[in-house]
């Protein structure tokens, strides 16, 4: 059986890896100048994880309304784009632009920024964590969201992505030397 604690340190390093198959999937688009199906089913594993990490939040937020919605919200976003992750490489992998029309995609994006606000919200106002995590994750995020209905270059989307996967692992990392620390302290 896992302990809360336990549960918790498997979140963060959900969080770090899920942040590295981010970065993964994200250097393999980089280098084949689009997205392509092992990028693809890398967002859909990280993401799977990210949701995952997200979840180990719970204990941090469970007295805020903000920090709630911020975690059920990212998650669920995740989720959908999990799903969407997976369906587009079942069709070949099709351009994001194409992808990024589609009901699952924007709705997941609404969600995932929304979340993502609250997130920066109550990251900013409840000093748990590092408060420039929530502010560059709010921005990557809405960044990555914005990338994908404009025609930027191929590069840009990539690298706010990789952006805002480090911002995952440093989050993860922080909620690891957290749950150390209340470990150590009697």
């Amino acid at each position: 059986m896992i302990t809360i604690g336990e549960g918790s340190m498997i979140a963060a390093w959900a969080l770090v890896l899920g942040g590295l198959a981010r970065v993964a999937g994200e250097i393999i688009e980089l280098l084949a100048g689009r997205h392509t199906g092992p990028s693809g089913l890398l967002a859909a594993l990280g993401l799977l994880l990210v949701v995952i990490g997200f979840t180990g939040l719970w204990t941090d937020v469970r007295t805020s309304r903000l920090g709630r919605a911020a975690v059920i919200l990212i998650a669920v976003g995740a989720l959908v784009f999990v799903g969407v992750a997976i369906w587009s490489v079942s069709q070949g992998t099709l351009p994001i632009g194409e992808v990024a029309r589609t009901p699952q995609f924007i709705g997941a994006a609404a969600t995932t920024f929304v979340g993502a606000l609250c997130l920066a919200a109550w990251l900013v106002t409840s000093s748990v964590y590092p408060r420039w995590i929530g502010l560059v994750m709010s921005a990557a995020i809405g960044l990555s969201l914005v990338s994908s209905f404009v025609a930027l270059p191929s590069l840009v989307q990539p690298l706010i992505d990789m952006v805002m996967a480090l911002t995952f692992i440093q989050l993860g990392l922080s909620m690891a030397e957290r749950r150390k620390r209340h470990r150590a302290d009697p």
